[in-house]
C-alpha cells in the first residue's frame, strides 16, 4: 500500500505531465478499440453467413453487389427489372412449359422483391405473403421463410397482408419513427390516413428540392412486424401485385419494353401506338385507354407524317434520335390502371406477361443445388444472373473495409508507441527531477531493487489507467457510430460488448508502457546515494 501511495504522489507532483501522458494514451488507445469494434461488426452485418436464403436472381447486366445491398439491406437503387415469368418459372409446380428449364429439383422457397417507391423517406417493397409464412390464400406455410437462418419475420400486431388486397405491413422502426398503427375500420380511409393508420407511395425516392409525386391508391395498414434488427425494420412491405394498379407504374413497363426493343417512343405516332405494341408482344385490347392516353400525351408524335407505313418503318423511324419533348399538361390525379373483382381483389389492368420484379429471393435444397442454380443462369437461362449474397459482401469486406481497418488499425498502434515514448520522456524527466529524493529513499533503507519497481509500477499504473479511459471512449465512438449505422441502413452494431482481442489490446498496452518506464528506472536504479545527497 506504501508502494502505490508513494506512486500516486509522484503522480500528483507532476500532475500535468500525467494528465497529458494519460491523455496520449487514452487517444491510441479509443482509436484502437473503436476500429476493434468496427471491424468485428462490420463481419457480423456485411460478411453473414447465415442468411435464410442463398441466391439472388436479379437483372442479367447488373452489379451484384448492388443487387444485395438494395434487396438486403435496402440501399442503393435497384439495378433493373426481371421478367415476372420467369418467377412463375421456379415456383412451378408441375412440368415446365416447352422451352423453359425445370427447376423443381432446385428451388425449395422463393420469394418476389420490387421495389420503386417511397413513404416519407422509407422505402415500399413489394412482395408476397410467403415473405412471412403465408401461402398466397393467407394460411400458414408448413416451412416459414427465413431472413436468417432460423429466423423468421414475427408479427407484434395484426396479420399478413392479402395478396391481392391495398394491405401492408410494416416493420417495427417504421411504425415506432412514423406513428403508424393498424387500421382502424371506425374511421373514414382519409382520417385512418391523416392518423397513421394508411398511406399512399411516393413515386421513387424524391430528393429535398423535388416535389413528391404521390401516386392514388391508398394502402391500410394491417400488421406490425416484431423487431429483426435489421434493415427490414426500415421498410414497408405491399404485395406486389398491388404496385401494377399504379397507372405510372403501368406507363413505365409500357416505356420499358419500348427501351428494350431499342425504340424511341417519342417518335411513335398517337394512331399508331397499337402496332408497335402488338410488334412487341404485348396485347393493346390488354393496355387500357387511359394509359394509352396519358401515354401519347408524354410522348407526342414529332417529326414527318407517317400515314400509310407498315410498323416496321415505324419502328426504324422510331430509332431516330429523339425530339424535344413538349411540355406535359397538368393532368391531375392519375387514373386507375386496376378494377375489383366479386371479391374485392386487385386486376391490374397490365397484363401479367408483361410485369417485372426487381429480384427473386430464392432458398434452394442445397450447396449441389445453389451451384447448379448459378450455373443455369450463367450459361442456359439468359433473364437473370444468380449471385450468392454471402459471397458478394464477403468479396465487399474483404476488398473495402478490411484493408482500411487494418490501416487505421496500424495507426493506432503507432499512435501508442508515440504515447509510450511520451512516458518513457515524462517519467525520465521525473526521475532526473527527482535524484535527491531517490537518493533520500535509498539511504532510508530502499533497495535498488525496490526504487526499480517503483518507477516501472509508475509506468504501468499511466499505461493502465490511459488504457482503461480509452477502452471507454473507443465504445462511447462505437456507439455514436451504431446510431449513425441504424439511420443509414436500419441496423446497430453491439457496441457495449467488450471481447478477448480488446482485452489483449490493453494488456499489451500495459506491458508496453511498463517497458517504457523501464529506462527511466535503470537510470534510477544507479542513482549514486552520496553523490546526489550532497549535490541537494
Amino acid at each position: 500500500m506504501n508502494h502505490f501511495q508513494l506512486v500516486l504522489k509522484q503522480m500528483r507532483q507532476r500532475a500535468l505531465g500525467t494528465w497529458l501522458t494519460i491523455f496520449s494514451v487514452l487517444l491510441g488507445v479509443a482509436m484502437a478499440v473503436a476500429i476493434l469494434i468496427i471491424h468485428r461488426e462490420a463481419q457480423n452485418i456485411f460478411v453473414q453467413r447465415d442468411f435464410g436464403y442463398d441466391i439472388l436472381l436479379g437483372p442479367s447486366k447488373g452489379s451484384p453487389l448492388q443487387l444485395t445491398l438494395n434487396t438486403v439491406y435496402h440501399m442503393d437503387a435497384s439495378p433493373g427489372v426481371i421478367p415476372y415469368e420467369l418467377f412463375e418459372d421456379i415456383t412451378r409446380k408441375t412440368a415446365p412449359l416447352p422451352g423453359h428449364a425445370d427447376y423443381r429439383q432446385l428451388v425449395k422457397q422463393a420469394v418476389p422483391f420490387m421495389v420503386g417507391d417511397s413513404f416519407r423517406g422509407r422505402r415500399i417493397v413489394g412482395t408476397s405473403p410467403a415473405m412471412f409464412g403465408f401461402d398466397d390464400a393467407g394460411k400458414p406455410g408448413k416451412s416459414p421463410w427465413q431472413y436468417r437462418e432460423n429466423k423468421s419475420y414475427q408479427f407484434a400486431q395484426g396479420r399478413v397482408f392479402g395478396l391481392k388486397k391495398f394491405e401492408a405491413v410494416v416493420g417495427s422502426d417504421v411504425a415506432a419513427t412514423l406513428h403508424l398503427h393498424l387500421y382502424d375500420d371506425k374511421l373514414t380511409p382519409e382520417e385512418n390516413e391523416a392518423q397513421g393508420g394508411a398511406f399512399r407511395a411516393t413515386h421513387g425516392m424524391p430528393g429535398p428540392n423535388e416535389k413528391p409525386d404521390i401516386h392514388k391508391p391508398r394502402w391500410k395498414i394491417v400488421g406490425i412486424l416484431a423487431p429483426t434488427h435489421t434493415a427490414n425494420d426500415r421498410v414497408l412491405f405491399v404485395p406486389f401485385v398491388s404496385l401494377y394498379a399504379i397507372a405510372e407504374h403501368e406507363g413505365g413497363m409500357i416505356d420499358q419494353a419500348l427501351l428494350r426493343a431499342n425504340i424511341d417512343p417519342n417518335r411513335i405516332p398517337a394512331g399508331r401506338l397499337d402496332d408497335v405494341l402488338q410488334s412487341l408482344g404485348i396485347d393493346p385490347k390488354q393496355v387500357p385507354a387511359s394509359i394509352k392516353k396519358k401515354f401519347n400525351m408524354q410522348h407526342p408524335a414529332t417529326g414527318p407524317s407517317v400515314e400509310g407505313k407498315d410498323v416496321s418503318a415505324l419502328i426504324k423511324d422510331a430509332t431516330v434520335a429523339p425530339a424535344p419533348v413538349a411540355a406535359e399538361e397538368d393532368e391531375g390525379e392519375d387514373p386507375d390502371a386496376y378494377h375489383l373483382d366479386s371479391k374485392g381483389d386487385i386486376i391490374p389492368d397490365l397484363p401479367s406477361d408483361e410485369w417485372a420484379l426487381s429480384a427473386i429471393m430464392v432458398k434452394t435444397f442445397g450447396s449441389f443445388q445453389q451451384a447448379s442454380m448459378q450455373y443455369t443462369f450463367k450459361v442456359i437461362d439468359d433473364r437473370a444472373a444468380a449471385v450468392n449474397p454471402a459471397d458478394v459482401m464477403r468479396e465487399f469486406f474483404n476488398t473495402f473495409l478490411s484493408s482500411s481497418t487494418t490501416i487505421l488499425l496500424i495507426i493506432s498502434v503507432l499512435v501508442i508507441v508515440v504515447a509510450a515514448v511520451g512516458i518513457l520522456v515524462s517519467i525520465y524527466n521525473s526521475v532526473t527531477a527527482r535524484k535527491k529524493e531517490i537518493a533520500i529513499l535509498r539511504a532510508l533503507g530502499a533497495t535498488r531493487n525496490r526504487v526499480l519497481v517503483l518507477i516501472c509500477v509508475e509506468a504501468a499504473f499511466i499505461g493502465l489507467f490511459g488504457g482503461l479511459l480509452g477502452l471507454l471512449v473507443g465504445h462511447g465512438l462505437a456507439a455514436v457510430g451504431s446510431g449513425f449505422l441504424n439511420s443509414l441502413i436500419g441496423q446497430s452494431i453491439n457496441w457495449f460488448l467488450v471481447d478477448r482481442f480488446e482485452l489483449l489490446y490493453l494488456f499489451g498496452v500495459t506491458i508496453l508502457a511498463t517497458l517504457a518506464g523501464l529506462v527511466p528506472a535503470l537510470s534510477a536504479y544507479r542513482t549514486s546515494v552520496a553523490t546526489n545527497l550532497v549535490a541537494g
